[in-house]
């Protein structure tokens, strides 16, 4: 992304803040995608690969998203548009690896559909660019969170 500041739109940067740092957003998501790795490796080294990608996916999302809004005269802090602050409590801390894939694919469908209704809402090209590399690191995490829930059987 260039080095372009963006005209203030206090209703983009909201919708983009909820993105960001709301209860469901990319933040929370990085924060689970991280606490699942970790458990992963310990208890089940083969999935630490996979959790491993969908955190890393999600560190160039929260850079994105980020950068938007820090160009947009925003703020990057870690809280909804309505200043609800983040925590460990919006992590689901689920130990059962089956129910940490579903948990994870529910998460990141409602992603990939909050940004789809996000991006009918922005009119800035350059902004709708940039969610939509979100948009499609998203659907590609998700592509392969469900490849590799049925790939390894983990379903009855």
């Amino acid at each position: 992304m260039k080095n372009q500041i963006f005209q203030v739109n206090s209703y983009y940067e909201g919708l983009i803040q909820n993105l960001y740092g709301g209860s469901k957003g990319c933040v929370v998501a990085l924060m689970q995608f991280f606490y699942q790795y970790n458990q992963s490796v310990i208890f089940k080294s083969s999935l630490s690969e996979c959790f491993l990608n969908l955190y890393e996916t999600e560190i160039e999302n929260c850079k994105i998203l980020s950068q938007l809004l820090i160009k947009m005269n925003g703020d990057n802090k870690f809280f909804s548009a309505s200043r609800k602050f983040l925590s460990g409590y919006n992590v689901d801390y689920v130990k059962n690896f089956e129910k940490m894939f579903l948990s994870d694919i529910e998460f990141l469908e409602i992603n990939v559909i909050e940004l789809k209704s996000l991006l009918c809402k922005i009119d800035d090209q350059e902004i709708k660019k940039q969610l939509k590399l979100v948009l499609e690191n998203k659907k590609d995490a998700l592509k392969k969170l469900k490849e590799k829930f049925f790939k390894d059987n983990l379903i009855n």
